[in-house]
């Protein structure tokens, strides 16, 4: 199994007034991760939009805090999946600190729908292809 990591600094902007990562704040990091992976993979969000056969919303979201990140640290994002079903497929990314301690856990469970009727269609072959290097535990 193949872990996906991407390295992002803490930005004043990320922090509220305590200094630390304002709870919601950690879903739009890990979105810009998500977002990352999925082009890294040859997969882009823009592109699968642009040629509008299906998307794949979040059906499910869940975020465990551990520790908090606060401004000027460096995160590394670790993303693997635990799950790749016929139309949907699990995703869980940690936010690692530079001491190697693990500041959260968000889990999303995202199901991919044809863009009309928007009902669930099989993940596309080459997304598969594309994601089943990153499944595991």
């Amino acid at each position: 199994m193949k872990t996906y990591t991407r390295e992002f600094p803490i930005r004043i902007h990320d922090v509220d007034a305590a200094g630390i990562v304002f709870f919601a704040t950690y879903l739009v990091l890990w979105h810009d991760v998500y977002e990352a992976f999925l082009a890294d993979i040859g997969h882009s969000i823009p592109d699968a939009i642009a040629k509008g056969e299906y998307i794949i919303p979040i059906k499910r979201c869940e975020a465990e805090y551990h520790r908090p990140m606060r401004h000027g640290e460096i995160i590394t994002a670790q993303l693997r999946l635990t799950e790749l079903r016929g139309s949907s497929f699990v995703v869980v990314t940690d936010f690692i600190g530079a001491d190697l301690v693990n500041r959260a856990t968000i889990t999303t469970r995202h199901v991919c729908v044809g863009s009309r009727p928007m009902k669930p269609v099989p993940v596309p072959e080459d997304l598969r292809t594309a994601l089943e290097p990153y499944l595991g535990q």
